[in-house]
């Protein structure tokens, strides 16, 4: 005897976009911890053929556009790393670009979770 148990595809999408990946989920970034978690959001994000870095393509499918990559990618290489990543990230100007555009309860703050919220693909395409 057999059994199958039929799972919806929207309840596993709902499930893995909802779920606390770290304790500090809704703990505030600050300057020092925002670097990070925007290089972890993009690369989990972006990164489709999970080799550690994006490319345009992987930038711009994710939400991104071609000018917001050409400044991440700092180097020039054509990639963007998780060390430029983290670099831009720490960016104080970033920093604040990003609270304001990711914000998603405007209540000053950043967490992870805002990250990941509907506002969060926003965070791609800033250009500063």
């Amino acid at each position: 005897m057999r059994f199958q148990f039929l799972i919806p595809a929207a309840f596993i999408l709902t499930a893995c976009q909802t779920a606390p990946k770290t304790t500090d989920w809704d703990v505030p970034l600050t300057l020092k911890t925002a670097g990070p978690a925007y290089a972890e959001y993009v690369i989990e994000r972006a990164d489709t053929n999970k080799d550690g870095t994006v490319t345009v393509v992987e930038w711009v499918n994710a939400g991104g556009t071609k000018r917001s990559f050409a400044v991440v990618d700092q180097n020039k290489d054509g990639v963007v790393t998780r060390t430029e990543l983290v670099k831009i990230g720490s960016n104080a100007r970033f920093f604040d670009m990003t609270r304001r555009y990711a914000d998603f309860n405007k209540d000053n703050k950043l967490t992870p979770r805002e990250f990941r919220s509907p506002s969060g693909v926003r965070v791609l395409r800033i250009e500063f």
